[in-house]
């Protein structure tokens, strides 16, 4: 056997969980078990079959040695993921087992067994854990208080590294999609905003299969020529909207406030290309008065480290107050390093887009390694702003007491994945797993009526995101406009410290 442990099937709890052992660097074979349904288009052949443990994935199939698929649980796809995996196996055999009608949502992810990927650096076990949550508390009544009918199936597809086999995967979904018993009628996630993401997305846009991303937030991705894509984050254009409002504020207040521009030119990363294109827009909207010419430097490419002292170099000498970055947060990690060698150092505060979490090194970094980069950054002098998706401050700033939902969620999350206080909540990713599954859901219960016996579709459901109601997301409250994006959503700006921590500042606002 390979590939994850078999889990045993739960009665009315969900049992303890055991890790699975990560998957094998080379797959076995698909074995096809159980009926086999063939979607052929331009001569090709897709398995849509249901695989179990030992298989690459249910629906799966193996590609360049990355298991591209859908699981239900049953399949760990990397090893990190195993206890959030096993709970989601464990709610869906309860799924199946209720007697209650039941529909499919996928989360998708480009999950890869590549140390210092995706896997880790981004979040997505916690997005996983959030979206598992949202499916607590979707079937049950007493969790939700928003009714159990339809039941939701959870399953979490891959996408491969960088969304790259965004092509089988869509065709897969498509499948899935038809009519039938129990059919999947929305896909949530969608990891990072890259090339392949979008590819994804417009592919199954075009199949009417509703979408709802989570932390992915590219302008380029929702269209209100053609819905289908629709997300509970906020966009880049309202991300820099509020920080240019922000920084233009600094300027008001302060005579002389000097503010720069970093920026990756790489043009196959969407979400750099719209955060750079979206602050030029608006800084000469609003009149934001800006220092010398933009910084520039390309990632996915050699050579980013001695790109990043230039820059280091070029900001100390110019000396502004600010700078905006707009690149990943990997890549501002480069530039903190840059700027703690003894002949820069000079104090200054960067803002940056939503992307900054991955400043801080993932679990597979040794402890040595975080310790030396805090030190690099506190020597550094640089302040990291950044406009936040989710954080646990903000549902206490914008709801009242009474409908504030954090609260049930944090003990739920506790309930369930163990620890106390908000420190695992800090960076916003359970809480926008959660809230995409959560917000699907809602239309899901609009789509089945009532009384939750009319049969759901992924077009019905698409119909009950387009004139769904306001949704009480734990990241803040969610109306989704024509466009599919949040409407005036409200963000967090909060201050990254060197130690970990994720530190609310203020509420800011498009």
């Amino acid at each position: 056997m390979t590939g994850a442990v078999p889990q045993q099937d739960p009665d009315d709890s969900v049992p303890r969980i055991e890790v699975p052992p990560p998957p094998p660097r080379r797959w076995p074979r698909v074995a096809i078990a159980g009926a086999v349904a063939l979607v052929v288009a331009a001569a090709v052949t897709v398995v849509v079959t249901v695989l179990h443990d030992d298989d690459c994935a249910t629906r799966g199939t193996e590609v360049g040695g990355e298991c591209i698929g859908v699981s239900d649980g049953s399949y760990v796809f990397e090893k990190s993921l195993g206890p959030v995996m096993g709970r989601i196996r464990a709610a869906n055999r309860q799924v199946e087992k209720s007697g209650k009608p039941w529909v499919d949502v996928a989360y998708v992810e480009p999950i890869t067994e590549e140390q210092d990927q995706e896997s880790v650096k981004y979040g997505i076990r916690k997005e996983l854990e959030g979206a598992y949550l949202a499916q607590q508390q979707l079937n049950d009544v007493q969790l939700g208080g928003h009714g159990d009918m339809p039941q939701i199936r959870l399953l979490v597809a891959n996408s491969g590294l960088r969304s790259e086999q965004w092509q089988k995967l869509s065709k897969v979904l498509i499948g899935m999609s038809e009519p039938g018993d129990h059919p999947l009628v929305g896909v949530a996630g969608f990891g990072q905003s890259r090339d392949g993401t979008l590819d994804l997305v417009r592919t199954l846009r075009a199949a009417k299969v509703p979408m709802m991303g989570a932390t992915v937030t590219a302008d380029g991705l929702t269209d209100p020529r053609n819905v289908g894509f629709f997300s509970v984050s906020s966009p880049n254009s309202a991300q820099v909207s509020a920080a240019v409002k922000y920084l233009r504020r600094q300027q008001e207040r302060t005579a002389g406030y000097r503010v720069m521009v970093v920026r990756d030119r790489n043009q196959q990363d969407i979400y750099n290309t719209s955060l750079y294109s979206d602050f030029a827009r608006d800084s000469a909207a609003s009149k934001l008065a800006l220092t010398g010419g933009d910084l520039e430097y390309v990632s996915g490419i050699d050579g980013v480290g001695n790109a990043m002292s230039s820059v280091a170099d070029k900001v100390c000498d110019k000396a502004p107050d600010a700078v905006y970055f707009a690149g990943r947060g990997a890549n501002l990690r480069d530039f903190v390093v840059a700027m703690s060698a003894p002949d820069r150092r000079c104090p200054v505060t960067v803002l940056t887009g939503d992307d900054a979490v991955g400043v801080y090194y993932d679990g597979s970094a040794s402890d040595a390694t975080r310790r030396t980069y805090a030190q690099d950054w506190r020597t550094s002098r640089v302040t990291v702003l950044y406009t936040a998706l989710g954080h646990p401050a903000l549902p206490g700033e914008v709801y009242s007491a009474a409908k504030d939902p954090y609260p049930a969620f944090r003990d739920l999350y506790h309930q369930q994945f163990g620890g106390s206080g908000d420190t695992e909540l800090q960076d916003g990713q359970v809480i926008l797993g959660h809230d995409a599954v959560w917000t699907l859901g809602e239309a899901i219960r609009e789509a089945a009526g009532p009384a939750g016996t009319v049969p759901v579709t992924a077009g019905s459901t698409l119909n009950g995101l387009v004139g769904g109601n306001d949704v009480t997301g734990v990241s803040g409250p969610i109306r989704l406009g024509p466009d599919g994006n949040p409407q005036d959503k409200p963000i967090a700006l909060v201050l990254l410290e060197p130690d970990g921590r994720y530190v609310f500042r203020q509420v800011i606002t498009p």
